[in-house]
This record gives structure tokens, sequence and C-alpha cells, in this order.
């Protein structure tokens, strides 16, 4: 039998530990602001997205139950005594998957031992949300059905705090930038040819920058709005992308979001060095708590695929990344926001530490660093990973293949959805082993079943949904 998941510690005991000992629902659904995967959230416009994600194939609910069921799931896993607030997209019952997500839900969370388990209540409808009196709501980001509920942080730092244009203007040492904002006014934002001609001037240094360089969006779910250009024929790729993508974020500026500058794009010199994920809980005042720092595998367009961590590393990985992880704090207490974060942090070649990407909530590395007494210190396993699978096979099918693997500790699952009507099922786990060359051997094993084609959230440009074993989503 699987032994209890025991944390290191939890998201609740650090927010207590930084002053906030009230209630806390977590509300861990990730907003959208141009495709509606669910009808029970809302597209949030105030608080605007780049997230033109591919729509499923008809029929499908694939990409809807990753967002609703696995991702808060995973991000949910550390959390503690916390409720969490879920939305399911089968309530009040649809035949025999009327009680599929709560029973993936209570597989996933019946692992970790229940002083620690948080308690998962489902809703169909935002709408639907309750929160006890006096307690505030924590958030994957910031949301316009949320915005008239207490935060943890103010929505205003916490939109901050991810913003891509925020973190370039900063002074965090980052990759030399160019921010280009929309000059136009909410006003002249409807007139199609105003926003024609805004598009060409926003893209044209795009169009004439020294290759190689990179193009972000500001406020792209996970690296998904990060384009690479490394040649002639990424720039015309990326052009064909993002004239669509500017003209979308200028029609969607407003009065009440004017001040955010959501309609900018970000073009930033491509630094050679490698890149750590670096999971931090940030306190109300004081230094950062670093939980873990691993090394990030990705795809050609940069996208995360894989996050692995060596436990032997990680004293002197701490103390390396101390002052970059310290100015980055200062950030966040300057902009007033508080709590979990993850940071990408590029080394380049002379050593410097530049911040590539910040996002601040629970990131898809943390678990690692909350699972050190459970995968190595009690069991010896050096090496872990956090991966995204689609998988060819039910939760208890997968469970019953890896019954020794789950009941060694090696394995322990962060996020399950099962597929319905022949589709694949979506899951995050971490795997883990005494080196790197048993982490290997149980990933491919892992991987060996992978769906032949499931939906893989490869980036938010609307590139379509392609045949692929994972999904991408840090």
């Amino acid at each position: 039998m699987a032994p209890p998941v025991e944390l290191d510690t939890t998201l609740r005991d650090l927010y207590t530990q930084s002053g906030d000992e009230g209630d806390i629902t977590l509300v861990y659904c990730p907003p959208m602001s141009q495709v509606q995967l669910v009808q029970g959230m809302p597209l949030s416009s105030k608080y605007a997205y780049q997230d033109r994600l591919p729509a499923p194939a008809k029929g499908s609910t694939q990409a809807a139950r990753v967002f609703t069921q696995v991702l808060p799931q995973s991000h949910a896993m550390i959390a503690g005594k916390m409720d969490l607030v879920m939305l399911d997209l089968d309530v009040p019952g649809n035949g025999p998957t009327g009680q599929q997500a709560p029973t993936d839900a209570a597989q996933v969370f019946g692992q970790i031992t229940e002083s620690q388990r948080p308690t998962v209540k489902f809703i169909k409808d935002i709408a639907d949300l309750q929160i006890p009196a006096g307690a505030k709501i924590g958030v994957f980001r910031p949301a316009d059905c949320l915005d008239h509920l207490d935060p943890v942080v103010p929505f205003t730092a916490h939109f901050k705090a991810h913003s891509k244009r925020e973190l370039a203007l900063s002074k965090v040492p980052t990759a030399p930038s160019v921010v280009v904002d929309a000059s136009i006014q909410p006003g002249q934002a409807q007139d199609p040819a105003l926003r024609a001609s805004e598009v060409a001037r926003m893209l044209a240094l795009v169009e004439k920058k020294a290759i190689p360089f990179v193009v972000k969006l500001p406020q792209a779910h996970g690296g998904l709005g990060t384009f690479m250009v490394r040649s002639e024929q990424d720039r015309a790729e990326t052009l064909a992308v993002l004239r669509g993508e500017v003209d979308m974020m200028l029609s969607m500026l407003r009065d009440a979001n004017a001040h955010f500058y959501p309609a900018s794009l970000v073009v930033q010199d491509m630094v050679p060095g490698f890149v750590m994920a670096v999971c931090m809980f940030v306190p109300k005042s004081g230094s950062p708590l670093i939980t873990s720092v691993s090394d990030q595998q990705t795809d050609d367009g940069g996208h995360w695929t894989r996050t692995h961590i060596d436990y032997s590393q990680q004293a002197r990985l701490h103390t390396e990344y101390r002052p970059i992880v310290d100015a980055i704090g200062a950030y966040m207490h300057q902009l007033g926001y508080h709590g979990p974060l993850g940071a990408d942090i590029m080394t380049g070649l002379d050593g410097r530490h530049l911040v590539i990407d910040l996002n601040a909530r629970v990131s898809g590395s943390h678990p690692l660093g909350f699972l050190k007494k459970h995968l190595n210190t009690s069991r010896g396993f050096n090496d872990a990973a956090v991966v995204g699978p689609m998988l060819s096979v039910t939760i208890d099918e997968f469970k019953s293949r890896f019954s020794p693997e789950l009941d060694e500790g090696r394995i322990v699952l962060l996020g399950w959805s099962n597929g319905i009507g022949g589709e694949s099922s979506g899951a995050i786990m971490v795997v883990a082993g005494e080196d790197m060359g048993a982490l290997r051997q149980l990933e491919g094993k892992v991987m060996a079943l992978s769906a032949s084609a499931g939906t893989c959230l490869r980036d938010g440009t609307g590139s379509g949904v392609e045949a692929r074993s994972c999904f991408h989503f840090e």
C-alpha cells in the first residue's frame, strides 16, 4: 500500500507564518480572456490575458478538463488545510460521469496525510462560489468574476506581479529589453482601421531587429506567449501570429484596464546561458523562502515540458541564488505581492543571473521542494521530475500497473482527469529515482503509456491541437 505523503511544509503554514491567520479559500482555475473553455467561468476583460488556445475538437472537453481539474489539483497539492473550490463540468451529473471529477480529485488528494489535505468543494458555475464570512481568496491569477471578493493579495498588485512588461521595466536584473506600448486610447480600440495602423507600428521592431531575439506578450499563461526568433523563418511565423494577437490585445483595451498597459510587447535580447526554475514563498516582509531550485526542459518554442531536481545540490543552489531571490523579493514587496512564486532565472556566460520570467503563483515545479522529506530524506531518492503526460489509461489502470512504484513512494500523482468517451487521461505527476539512471528508467516506463493522439497545450497562438503525448503548462 502506498505510504501517505507528508509534505515538508504547506502553503497554509507559510501564509500563517507571514501573518495571514484567517481562512483562505483557493480558486485555482486559470482565468481566460479570449477562449471560454467552460461556461462556468466567464471571460476576464479587465484582467486581460493572452490565451488564444486552439478550441478542442468538436464534442471534446479534454482541454477544459486539464484547466479545470488537472492544473488546480496539482497546484493545490501543497496547499495544506485550506478549502479548494473547483469547477465540475459534469455537475449535477450527466449519466455515469457525474462523479468523475470528485472521484479523480479524491484519489489525488487522498495520497496526502489527512492533517495536510485540502478540503475540495465542487461547483458548476463560479457564480455559485461561497466562502466563509471573513475568509479571503487565493487565486491562480486575478479574474473579473472574482473581483468583488476579498483576496489575500490585492488583484492590482497580483496582476502587475505577473506582467512581463512590469518586469522588463523594473530594477530586477533581466535581459536587455524594449517595451512597445500601444499608443491608441480605449475609445479608439474598436476602430479596425486604427487598430491595423497600430499593429503595424507595434510590430515594426520585430520586423527589423537583428536575430536572435525573443518576443513576449504581457500576460500569457505559463510561457505560452513567448516567441523565440532564431531565423528569418521564425520571424515570419512570429509576425504571422502576432498580427492577429496584437489586434486582439488592442481590441481588449478598456478604460478599466488601460492602467495595466494590456496591449504591449516586450522585445528582448536572446541571452546565451542556462535556465533554472527557482521556487519560493515571498513573505509580507523579509527574505523569500527558497523551496527548490530545479532545471527545466523546454521544447523548441521555449515551452515547459519537464522539471528535474537534484536534491543533493539544493543547499549549494539555495546559497548561489540567494542574491537574485532577494532582489525578486524586494520587487514583490514594492508591488505589494506576497505568496508562492516561481522564477525562471538565466545564468549568462558571464555568470550573472537574469530573471527571465516570474509566475506569482504556485508553479508546476513547486511540489518538488515540498516533497524533499518524502522522496529524499525518507526514501533516498536523489533525483525527481515533474512530468505532464497525456495517458491512454485510467487512474485505476495506472495505479494497478505502477503498484510497486507507488508503494515505494517513488511516484506521487499531482493531478489527474480520467478521459471521457475515449479521450486520453490528463495527468501531472512526480517520478523519482535513486539517481538519474533510475529516474530515466521510470520516466520511460510511464511515457510508454502516452496516448498516441492527446491534446498538447503547446502554445497560446491558435496553432492547432496537435497529436502529442503531453501538455505544456508551467
